[in-house]
């Protein structure tokens, strides 16, 4: 399973990232994430500490590419590969165009405050937020699960000290909402969180995602797996395997995330 988590420096993907790995290395209704490897283990546990603490995680360690292994029930079913990219108009872009169109789940990150406040960071949400509904146009009709995750929300409030209006948040993104609305095999939502000593919201991204991408995954397998296709690889056909008892405890994720909006 490959996840793409996009957005600008600075924005809080770091920080979200080892908070949702502390989160789920336990399991969440019997679905966990560890990392394949004991020193992304220790580097993701060591920084989730670091922000309850109250303290930004140092950014000399940052790997784009994050692999992990995704748990049911305590047995390892499959691996995900975590792909953190930092966002930066230009060259770069036509890989992450790639990325995005082949990924089985895309987080795209925002600065809550700064989007409020900066014009400049607004224009180029929207510029991120072009590239990212160029790639969703392009995708096959594979499931696909979509997350807009606003950080550092806790430090949101209007001027008469209530939460900012949602519509002020996701306005950058409103044409990427308007095409996953009327997609059938896109699933969209946002997601308010806070990633610091008081975390709020960091697991919704995540099971958002594993709650579609299990069952689009399995439903892409099966297609190539259907009788008549050109005969898949023997490792497809074990994979699928896998995931057949997970589709419906992927199902029952949604009772944690009946109050997520969603498009």
């Amino acid at each position: 399973m490959d996840i793409v988590m996009l957005g600008h420096s600075r924005v809080g993907k770091s920080s979200y990232l080892s908070l949702m790995y502390a989160a789920m290395r336990d399991g969440i209704q019997g679905f966990g994430l560890c990392a394949q490897e004991a020193s992304l283990h220790d580097e993701l546990t060591s920084a989730s500490e670091e922000v309850l603490r109250g303290r930004h995680p140092g950014a000399g360690h940052r790997r784009e590419v994050l692999d992990l292994l995704l748990h049911y029930q305590g047995r390892a079913v499959l691996p995900v590969r975590w792909r953190d990219h930092r966002y930066l108009a230009g060259r770069a872009e036509e890989g992450l165009f790639l990325g995005l169109t082949r990924a089985d789940g895309i987080m795209v990150f925002a600065d809550a405050p700064r989007l409020l406040g900066d014009d400049p960071y607004r224009a180029a949400l929207h510029r991120m937020a072009a590239l990212v509904q160029r790639a969703l146009a392009e995708r096959d009709g594979r499931l696909t699960p979509l997350v807009l995750v606003f950080t550092k929300c806790d430090r949101l409030t209007s001027a008469a000290g209530a939460p900012a209006p949602l519509e002020s948040l996701v306005e950058p993104f409103e044409d990427v909402i308007a095409k996953v609305a009327v997609t059938e095999n896109l699933r969209g939502a946002v997601a308010l969180v806070a990633c610091g000593r008081e975390p709020a919201g960091v697991t919704v991204p995540v099971l958002w995602i594993l709650h579609h991408a299990i069952v689009g995954r399995g439903l892409a397998l099966h297609a190539a797996l259907t009788p008549g296709r050109v005969l898949a690889p023997a490792d497809k056909a074990a994979e699928y395997e896998r995931l057949v008892p997970l589709f419906a405890p992927a199902e029952r994720l949604v009772t944690l995330l009946s109050h997520v909006p969603s498009f």
